[in-house]
């Protein structure tokens, strides 16, 4: 989904709406864009961009549309507050991170895409950020993802992340490279 665009984050904001977060029910792209004021091929483009990033489901060919199970975490994640928030889990003092570190790192980067769905960064600071998240993302990858170069990427995501008024999700990083 392209982060730079506030429609395509409304759109899919509006999808969640009227599905009300339910994976199964559908309603159409073009009520969907047009409930935030978009044009017919403006609505129709958008949703087909978020079926192909996985955040939307094609029903009917006559242009029913439902959210999927990631749409609605994109949408909720960024509205309720990072899941990572109060879950204690701390990437941990070994070389390389064990099974709790490895679901921290994910439940991590999920809500710092979700946070910057809907944050007021600027341009370079969302760059910063994803730059951080891939380099996280290539690390784990790994079938032995050092812990240290986690911690290192981690720090520089977190100084990003207060820079861009998103000190509550800086504070969350803190806490999982806590020793």
């Amino acid at each position: 989904m392209d982060r730079d665009n506030p429609d395509m984050k409304r759109y899919l904001t509006e999808l969640c709406k009227k599905t009300q977060g339910d994976t199964g029910a559908h309603v159409s792209m073009f009520d969907v864009g047009e409930a935030i004021g978009l044009e017919k091929t403006e609505a129709g483009m958008m949703a087909e961009e978020l079926i192909v990033e996985g955040l939307a489901e094609l029903m009917s060919l006559s242009g029913g549309i439902s959210i999927t199970a990631q749409g609605v975490e994109m949408v909720q994640g960024t509205a309720g507050g990072p899941a990572l928030n109060g879950s204690g889990l701390r990437l941990g003092s070994e070389q390389v991170i064990g099974e709790p570190g490895r679901q921290a790192v994910e439940m991590l980067v999920r809500d710092v895409r979700g946070a910057l769905v809907t944050g007021k960064t600027t341009l370079g600071q969302m760059e910063e950020i994803v730059i951080d998240i891939k380099t996280i993302e290539i690390q784990m990858l790994s079938p032995r993802p050092k812990t240290d170069v986690i911690r290192a990427v981690c720090r520089s995501l977190q100084a990003g992340l207060a820079d861009s008024g998103l000190g509550k999700l800086a504070a969350e990083v803190d806490s999982l490279i806590a020793r």
